[in-house]
């Protein structure tokens, strides 16, 4: 009987508790916010901070701001190769123009279940300020458009830099870890609406018009590869801390 009387409290002591956590869980829902800033890598486009906001009514939104690895740009570019997906001057050229570029990706979306981890955002990427500088002929193989004629200049090198406007989509899932941390991960993908490219002479023409008209032709040839081949499936992956 003593035993049977320890149990039952120890049941009503664990349903009071339940209790109390479902009541906070409500009263954060009807008044809290949530505010997370998390260590943050959405393979294959970028590694850095994100911060979240997720208001009462489970509406969220998030920025983060990081950099695309040179090792991540390399690793899509050999995949898509292997799977046929573009040649080996397409991902050589897509390399060149963004690997270490930053990236800054700002995202809405919501959390439709109360009890529940698991939310749906979408928004904007961008990708910029990244590239390297390329001799002549490695943009004349890459590009197979013709040098210009007419110059002297040996060893002629190009700054190439693009800017990618993106459209987001992501599905997630955010775990509370105890103690303020959390855990995420989501899956989504990226896909490129536009892009503009600059290729900039680094040295000074002595027919300015013939490099002018090479660089637009291989500017145009960059533009129409990256809206043609860049988009991404997004592995997302974060550990972070609420306030």
């Amino acid at each position: 009987m003593k035993a049977w009387r320890g149990g039952g409290a120890l049941l009503l002591l664990a349903g009071l508790l339940a209790g109390a956590r479902a009541r906070a869980e409500e009263e954060r829902e009807r008044h809290g916010w949530d505010i997370t800033v998390e260590a943050n890598t959405d393979f294959p486009l970028s590694v850095g901070g994100r911060l979240g906001i997720e208001s009462p009514w489970r509406l969220r939104l998030s920025t983060s701001l990081g950099y695309l690895p040179e090792a991540y740009v390399r690793l899509v570019n050999d995949a898509a190769v292997e799977l046929g997906a573009y040649g080996r001057n397409e991902a050589d050229l897509i390399e060149e123009s963004l690997k270490n570029s930053l990236v800054w990706r700002t995202h809405v979306g919501w959390r439709p279940f109360p009890r529940a981890g698991f939310y749906v955002e979408g928004g904007y990427g961008l990708v910029a300020l990244g590239g390297d500088t390329n001799a002549e002929e490695v943009l004349v193989t890459l590009t197979g458009i013709s040098p210009p004629v007419g110059e002297s200049v040996l060893d002629r090198v190009y700054r190439v830099r693009s800017v990618l406007h993106m459209l987001d989509v992501e599905l997630g899932w955010r775990w509370g870890l105890g103690a303020g941390w959390t855990a995420r991960t989501a899956v989504g993908a990226a896909f490129t609406l536009d892009s503009n490219s600059r290729i900039e002479p680094q040295f000074v023409p002595e027919v300015p018009v013939l490099v002018t008209g090479f660089t637009r032709l291989a500017e145009g040839y960059l533009d129409r590869t990256f809206e043609r081949y860049v988009h991404l499936p997004v592995l997302s992956f974060s550990l972070g801390y609420a306030f």
